[in-house]
């Protein structure tokens, strides 16, 4: 099944066709840290991936534009990430999103894949990738999980932390070709501040370019569905 989406490319409209939908996890660049995040995850119950980086693949249908996300009454919560979105079998031809990955942390103890399957939410708005690749390492990648411009940042880094979409591409075994085409990549997230995960009714998170454009995202998050 496809999934159609109708973003926004420097002010003009554009199509996409959502093929696959693959969520990479452990994409940190620095492996002692991916190591010591996965014995963490080990201490909490989580089981430790079969090989890094990893990828989940979810349903395209769970790629959305909506912002009110069901978490039918699990324990949901999201992270920041920049999603690439691939028109073509060619890196130079992606689009980038800012994305959130909500996950249920009570499943993520049994099993990965199924806490995956959620609405993962895009930014219309979206990049060119050829536009930001020279600055790619450089773009800020923040969270918040409270509204107003004084909130306090769940998470905040930069896209160098993570492996540049080319070496995620390789590394996942996902060769370029006629195959990839319609395929949209959650890269992966920054560590969050607290260290804590949290459940709330509000997420929002933004990529930003040393110049200051920007894409952002606002969810509302239904956790209870009587709402």
């Amino acid at each position: 099944m496809s999934n159609k989406l109708a973003l926004e490319l420097n002010g003009e409209p554009i199509a996409f066709e959502v093929r696959q939908a693959i969520v990479a996890g452990y994409t940190g660049r620095d492996l002692r840290k991916v190591r010591a995040h996965i014995e963490e995850l080990e201490r909490q119950g989580i089981a430790a991936p079969p090989s890094v980086p990893t990828l989940y693949r979810i349903d395209p249908g769970l790629i959305t534009l909506g912002t009110e996300i069901d978490a039918r009454n699990r324990p949901l919560s999201g992270e920041v990430e920049a999603a690439l979105l691939l028109r073509s079998g060619r890196l130079e031809d992606a689009l980038v999103a800012v994305a959130s990955d909500f996950t249920d942390r009570d499943e993520e103890r049994r099993s990965i894949q199924r806490s995956k399957e959620f609405a993962k939410p895009l930014s219309r708005q979206v990049w060119s990738y050829a536009a930001v690749r020279g600055c790619w390492d450089q773009i800020a990648s923040r969270s918040w999980v409270e509204p107003g411009p004084n909130a306090a940042l769940y998470q905040s880094g930069t896209l160098e932390a993570l492996y540049r979409p080319e070496e995620l591409l390789e590394r996942l075994c996902m060769k370029p070709g006629a195959g990839l085409a319609g395929t949209v990549v959650l890269m992966g997230t920054v560590p969050l501040l607290a260290g804590t995960f949290q459940f709330t009714d509000y997420f929002a998170c933004e990529l930003e370019t040393p110049e200051h454009a920007t894409l952002a995202l606002h969810c509302r998050v239904l956790h209870n569905s009587a709402r």
